[in-house]
């Protein structure tokens, strides 16, 4: 953990390096603040899946998966009063022994019976959204 003005003039040095020199990061990332200031895309993983990938904006405006939604409903927002924390129901699954088929469907609120036993494949739902 940085202190917070160190944190952004580093992450303004990638910015205009990137710029500069035209180059591609991969970032990782827990702080989806930070996520959605410095990226242009951005995937979103759960027990060493990809549940879903789109471009930046398109991911912090309509997210489509239900782990995602969780994800960014706890991003700290000016324009928004904060609630208490909502934790994502359920209990984590061990990484070490994910649940078969979406890892997620433990804790996911729109699970069917399928999701117990099918790993989904990311499909597009709009345009470089997937």
């Amino acid at each position: 953990a940085l202190d917070v003005s160190i944190q952004a003039q580093i992450l303004n040095l990638f910015m205009d390096l990137r710029e500069r020199l035209n180059l591609t990061y991969l970032f990782i990332s827990h702080d989806l603040g930070v996520v959605e200031h410095i990226s242009d895309r951005v995937a979103i993983m759960y027990l060493g899946r990809f549940v879903e990938e789109a471009p930046a904006e398109e991911i912090f405006a309509r997210a489509n998966h239900p782990y995602t939604q969780a994800l960014l409903a706890e991003v700290p927002r000016i324009e928004t009063t904060k609630r208490g924390f909502a934790a994502i129901k359920g209990e984590l699954p061990s990484p070490l022994s994910p649940p078969s088929g979406c890892h997620f469907h433990p804790r996911c609120p729109h699970a069917m019976p399928r999701c117990r036993t099918e790993a989904p494949r990311l499909k597009a739902v709009a345009a470089g959204h997937k």
